[in-house]
């Protein structure tokens, strides 16, 4: 987990800008990262083909791994200033991609006054949370690297993996965060990002312009193409201790425009299911409480969120496709071992509806159809025989995740790590339906 703790308790008017400032010595290199592995084996779903209703069938074993290589340098200013670069790239083979894959690339500076990063980086206030502790590297409810279950083809509870933190859909984005100093145990941390999105076609990251990764990375940037712009992440910890209790408090919120298109395009608006885009806003709260027990360390901690994933209200039923998630859990941790519990459930509204198998390929829901046209969509009468062509099923879609890790420390940096996961996802029909459970056994290393 990735976490960013500043030690600074008190405000320093010395400032960056002050005046020039010779480094001692220049910046020098080294090599940190991690990778983590598992065999794992269970069950998953078959998941149908909106297009067709051809099934999908799905392994039950498999070998899973992830890993990054991190380049960090850094010297330290004659005025106490650090400046930094870190250089992350992915340590597998991603999306059959030829060659390195870059993760992010930052430049940053630190000092009494606080933090600035500048470059391809992950929202600062996403990596700001404290909420539900897990013991299942690579899985948890902060950043899960690995799944275990897909998304059914329609169910929209499902949410950038099972993290409950803020915006995790939206990582490696070309931005600038600040954090202030930490100060009687509280720490804020702001973020902007001019582009971070394409909306229209639900791209998130790689090769959109104003994100960086394996594919393009474009100078220019378009404007007025249902794109999520000058996104806004506001997020704040606190951290201390009263007596032998630790505690950790988190919020955040997210907001981000969209830079509407003067032509109605394909994702982005439908006049006969009332579907429509909005400006982007999600936030989180999260608490993280730290208890001495028999020797080890009792963690339980939980978080509640809210995220209208950049939907709007529908223009006929007036409900969006908000989603609310919760996750709590329970950790403990005595010598080399650690163990944990947890669960997370997200809810969405399904303003829009959903497409059935029986009627996912017909042409009554094109989009920029007559207008008119749109009672198709709704004329859904519940019994197969008399649905309309292309009519949508309504009601809330529903994921529940529940997880238990065990991990042993070999040595410094490495980890053998085991577990279980188990994923239900249901809705008003077939298509937002899937199961999934797995149990794996793995290695996790640190350098």
């Amino acid at each position: 987990m990735k976490k960013l703790l500043l030690g600074s308790t008190a405000l320093v008017a010395g400032g960056l800008m002050a005046a020039p400032a010779m480094a001692n010595d220049p910046i020098r290199m080294g090599v940190g990262g991690y990778w983590t592995g598992y065999a794992i084996g269970g069950a998953i779903d078959p998941v149908y083909s909106m297009n067709n209703g051809a099934v999908t069938n799905f392994r039950g074993l498999n070998f899973i791994h992830e890993g990054e290589i991190h380049f960090i340098g850094q010297t330290k200013l004659a005025n106490g200033t650090t400046i930094g670069l870190v250089v992350e790239i992915e340590a597998n083979h991603a999306g059959g991609a030829v060659g390195l894959h870059t993760d992010e690339t930052f430049a940053f500076a630190s000092g009494d006054w606080g933090r600035i990063e500048f470059g391809s980086r992950d929202p600062g206030s996403y990596r700001m949370y404290w909420g539900t502790p897990s013991a299942l590297i690579g899985f948890g409810f902060f950043q899960h690297n690995h799944n275990w279950a897909v998304s059914a083809g329609a169910n929209k509870a499902f949410r950038s993996g099972i993290a409950t933190t803020i915006a995790p859909q939206i990582q490696e984005s070309n931005r600038i965060n600040y954090f202030t100093p930490r100060f009687q145990g509280l720490q804020l941390g702001i973020g902007y990002a001019p582009k971070v999105a394409s909306a229209a076609t639900s791209v998130v990251g790689v090769g959109v312009c104003g994100n960086a990764g394996s594919g393009n990375n474009p100078v220019f940037c378009i404007s007025r193409d249902n794109s999520y712009t000058d996104m806004i992440d506001i997020g704040a910890n606190y951290l201390n201790k009263f007596g032998d209790v630790n505690v950790a408090l988190f919020g955040a919120f997210m907001y981000a425009s969209l830079d509407t298109s003067n032509v109605i395009a394909a994702g982005a608006y439908n006049i006969n299911t009332g579907f429509k885009l909005d400006a982007w806003k999600q936030w989180v709260v999260g608490a993280q409480f730290g208890f001495a027990l028999g020797g080890g360390t009792l963690t339980v901690g939980g978080a509640v969120g809210w995220d209208n994933n950049g939907i709007g209200g529908n223009m006929y039923t007036g409900v969006g496709d908000d989603t609310m998630f919760y996750s709590a859990g329970l950790m403990y941790a005595t010598g080399p071992w650690q163990m944990s519990v947890g669960w997370a459930g997200f809810r969405n509204t399904n303003g829009n509806g959903n497409t059935q198998i029986t009627s996912a390929a017909n042409a009554a829901l094109a989009n920029q159809a007559a207008a008119g046209t749109f009672a198709a969509a709704f004329n859904n009468t519940g019994t197969l025989a008399s649905q309309a062509a292309g009519a949508l099923s309504f009601g809330q879609h529903t994921l529940d995740y529940i997880e238990v890790g065990l991990t042993y420390a070999l040595g410094p940096g490495i980890r053998l790590t085991s577990g279980g996961v188990y994923y239900a996802a249901s809705g008003p029909n077939s298509m937002a339906e899937s199961d999934a459970w797995g149990i794996m056994l793995g290695l996790d290393l640190r350098f």
